[in-house]
């Protein structure tokens, strides 16, 4: 039943819950797998009105509910599929320039990672409207609160505006909220991406600079060719459009501060264990918050209370 909606275990269970009504919350099969797969597709819910059970969806509402989320992650490959192909057009303009006939003096290939660290920096520093970074899980050693790039009264009183994604599984680890507290004291505006395909820093229209690698070991490239910097900015700047806020830009009537949090990593995709990590709280406690969201959002599940926050611009 449902294929390719639910897997044959959580549909079969749903099609015996559909026949045979709720099931008690202390019924053996309400901790199960497949049970936690209905309530994350949608399929059922808790009821607290007499008893409390875990009642199935109507299949018309459960149905349409689950094509909807299909739907959404059908248009999410697509998103991505262009976005790598327009990398995929990026990084061949970027091999052609660096490797091609008598190069590029638009492109230099720098192996020196002395040299690669000092040129982030002075990019940084040169800037003069907008500083742009990926920041990916290679790292030579974990971040810390005292590695976040604070710049100096000189570049903060132009106005530069600072913006960093960080891939999801980058803030995955102990001491994560301290990393995004001291960027976002340091004036970053922060958001969260499923995946990167790469570091990168970008300084306002003229220059870049990219790794030859995903973690940055083998070198990288400094690009000054505006053709190139400009397709890098449109990367940016599509990613950014897509990826979630974490720094609690969007006001969220009803929420308190630490459910606004969660409701941040939440759309990130990031499980309960990594939500505890990063807020350095219990996994009981995470869930506990994950209900309170349901509540204020009137969601059945995860995905629609993330998409219910989408509607309500909490999320960006």
């Amino acid at each position: 039943m449902l294929e390719g909606l639910l897997t044959p275990g959580a549909g079969a269970l749903y099609d015996t819950m559909v026949r045979t009504g709720p099931l008690p919350l202390d019924d053996p099969r309400a901790g199960s797998p497949e049970m936690r797969e209905l309530f994350d597709q949608g399929f059922v819910r808790r009821d607290y009105r007499d008893d409390p059970v875990i009642a199935p969806m109507e299949p018309v509402r459960a149905v349409d509910h689950a094509i909807l989320g299909a739907q959404q992650r059908l248009v999410e490959q697509q998103r991505q599929i262009v976005a790598a192909r327009q990398q995929l057009d990026m990084l061949q303009a970027v091999y052609r320039a660096a490797h091609g006939s008598g190069g590029d003096p638009g492109v230099e290939v720098l192996t020196d990672p002395q040299r690669i660290g000092s040129l982030s920096l002075e990019l940084c520093l040169s800037a003069r409207e907008e500083f742009l970074t990926f920041t990916t899980r290679h790292f030579k050693r974990k971040p810390d609160a005292g590695t976040v790039m604070r710049l100096p009264d000189a570049v903060t009183e132009r106005g530069v505006r600072l913006r960093n994604v960080y891939e999801r599984a980058a803030l995955e680890f102990a001491g994560a909220k301290e990393v995004v507290d001291a960027s976002v004291a340091a004036g970053w505006a922060m958001r969260v991406a499923p995946e990167l395909p790469m570091k990168m820093v970008v300084a306002d229209h003229h220059s870049a600079l990219v790794p030859l690698d995903p973690s940055g070991m083998d070198g990288a490239l400094f690009v000054r060719s505006p053709t190139i910097v400009a397709a890098l900015r449109m990367l940016f700047e599509l990613v950014w459009s897509q990826a979630v806020a974490v720094d609690g830009g969007h006001p969220r009537d009803g929420l308190t501060p630490t459910q606004a949090k969660v409701l941040d990593l939440l759309a990130t995709g990031m499980t309960d264990g990594a939500i505890a990590r990063h807020l350095d709280v219990s996994e009981r406690t995470v869930r506990r918050h994950v209900q309170g969201l349901l509540e204020t959002l009137q969601a059945d599940n995860r995905v629609a209370a993330v998409f219910a926050a989408t509607r309500l611009g909490w999320l960006g």
